[in-house]
């Protein structure tokens, strides 16, 4: 899609600079990243591919991870998430459901599978506050997430695409603004996405 607009350079400038003065390094609890200023949800339906991601033990298995992203009527991001067991070739599906922290907020509480009971589905692997940190919304998006301890933090990193590719010049772009985030782009493992179907299944539950 070519080079940032104008107005994509300025909410990056503008937002890392915030970051800079609210995260915290080292032990302790998880960092505070603020909601993508002008977050528009609706620009985030759609096909997305993981392009990479910090090792998760959950994804250990995974590969050709593809996520088909809508809104209900409640404003809830449904999301149905395709993987291939990259050691027998096994197709899975995942339904969940995204619940913004607000209106208009990047931050968002995701629950496995909407047709079990919130108390049971935030509970499931992959469940937890995510938080969409940056995004063009038409070549990619970083999303983080975070869960505290007693005396430490854990947390992950994904890079989202439209496309299971992304140009090395994005990818550059990508690596500066998690390194303006006080993120480590050496963390990133190269998501497995060779030999993926044409046909994964990405039909949206409602």
């Amino acid at each position: 899609m070519g080079d940032f607009s104008v107005t994509s350079r300025v909410y990056c400038v503008l937002f890392c600079t915030i970051i800079k003065a609210v995260i915290s390094t080292g032990l302790g609890k998880c960092p505070v990243y603020p909601s993508f200023p002008n977050f528009d949800i609706q620009r985030m339906t759609g096909t997305w591919f993981e392009v990479e991601r910090s090792f998760y033990l959950v994804e250990l298995t995974a590969s050709c991870t593809e996520l088909t992203v809508g809104i209900n009527d409640r404003g809830y991001l449904l999301l149905t998430i395709n993987t291939v067991n990259k050691w027998t070739g096994k197709k899975s599906t995942t339904n969940g459901l995204g619940i913004p922290s607000s209106n208009s907020s990047s931050i968002f509480r995701y629950k496995v599978n909407n047709r079990v009971p919130y108390v049971i589905g935030r509970l499931l692997p992959g469940a937890g506050l995510y938080n969409i940190l940056f995004t063009d919304y038409d070549r990619f998006a970083i999303v983080w997430s975070c869960a505290s301890f007693s005396i430490a933090h854990s947390d992950h990193i994904w890079v989202l695409g439209r496309r299971r590719e992304i140009d090395a010049s994005v990818r550059a772009q990508i690596y500066a603004i998690m390194e303006e985030l006080h993120l480590d782009p050496d963390r990133l493992i190269i998501s497995k996405n060779t030999n993926c179907t044409k046909d994964q299944t990405n039909t949206i539950k409602q």
